[in-house]
């Protein structure tokens, strides 16, 4: 609109000139009916996540064709109205092109520009509500490893382990005790971590309820190589996992197994965690497994927006599935204080 304005305010002066008038309007018409096709085209790249580079050049070329047409029609529709016999100057047509393709990449540049700045700023939003969720989530993680069931059934195997005289047993288990609370406490300067780092606090739990359950308690643990370097946010399997054994293999008889599982699939990184349960939990869907769900569900949501995701399902052999998606991401997401 303003390029518009400026232009029909630079030809006053030579409003007597009725053809060139004539070719001035139906060029800043066309022009304007051509950002309509560009928008469709930007929109398009822009929701297919099109790197930045290749999205300019399509539209550059975009630009130059409809600049071409925009001319075209431009020099056509003055000469019929100046009832001209002269043929159109394909050699013009090509050199005055060039400032209709001006505009259009410059409206293309800028739209781009508006939309990246949009998404910088929608990134430092989620960051900043990261931040005030970041001790809670730490603090969450430690009071679901502190619940008194979880101490009290940690010390009592440890107390088993000394009484049958197995010593080194039960050092390596408070050892492993030391371990997942000093993680736990430990407060980093970053939301995530590799999910390698994360997989490690997750084999400490397991390996203590492993004390606790024996032979009851299987685990397999299946990860890309692509994936252990991809960025998670902490503590996000921790409650999922700790749901897994105390709502489905502490109930069933024979005990059971879970699975978890990482790959990294077009861009996306894919977390799933499988375990058995009992012939009422596969009835249940989500109910009983308290507030893991729906926390990470919500720090998904903060981190990644539309880009993270939870679901549950039913896994082989009716077991409970839960299939996280993030993005595939190498480089931690930072806390205003550690910037």
């Amino acid at each position: 609109m303003l390029y518009g304005l400026a232009t029909a305010v630079s030809y006053i002066p030579f409003r007597h000139m009725r053809e060139e008038v004539d070719y001035r309007i139906a060029f800043l018409c066309s022009t304007f009916l051509s950002s309509f096709v560009l928008y469709a085209t930007c929109g398009f790249l822009w929701r297919r996540s099109t790197p930045l580079a290749p999205a300019l050049s399509l539209s550059v070329a975009l630009s130059y064709v409809l600049g071409v047409l925009c001319t075209v029609v431009s020099a056509l529709v003055a000469l019929h109205l100046a009832g001209s016999r002269t043929p159109l100057s394909w050699s013009l047509v090509a050199a005055q092109a060039f400032e209709a393709t001006i505009v259009l990449v410059a409206w293309s540049a800028l739209y781009f520009g508006i939309k990246h700045y949009g998404t910088a700023e929608e990134q430092r939003s989620r960051a900043l509500a990261a931040e005030a969720t970041a001790r809670e989530a730490q603090l969450q993680a430690l009071r679901y490893q502190l619940q008194p069931h979880f101490l009290f059934n940690t010390l009592n195997a440890i107390s088993s382990l000394v009484v049958m005289k197995q010593p080194e047993l039960a050092t390596e288990v408070i050892a492993k005790l030391a371990a997942l609370l000093r993680n736990t406490l430990n407060l980093p300067e970053a939301h995530t971590l590799t999910l390698r780092e994360e997989l490690a606090v997750i084999e400490e739990y397991l390996s203590i309820e492993q004390i606790r359950f024996g032979s009851r308690l299987a685990v397999a643990l299946e990860v890309d190589s692509e994936a252990y370097e991809a960025q998670v946010p902490r503590f996000i399997l921790q409650p999922l996992v700790e749901n897994a054994i105390r709502h489905g293999i502490a109930r069933c008889p024979n005990g059971g197994k879970i699975a978890i599982r990482a790959s990294a699939i077009d861009g996306r990184l894919r977390i799933e965690v499988e375990n058995d349960r009992t012939a009422s939990e596969q009835q249940g869907g989500e109910s009983g497994h308290g507030l893991g769900l729906p926390n990470t569900r919500s720090r998904l949501e903060k981190l990644y927006g539309e880009h993270g995701s939870l679901a549950v399902s039913t896994g082989q052999n009716d077991r409970f599935l839960i299939s996280m998606w993030l993005p595939l991401m190498k480089e931690s997401v930072r806390s205003e204080a550690g910037q």
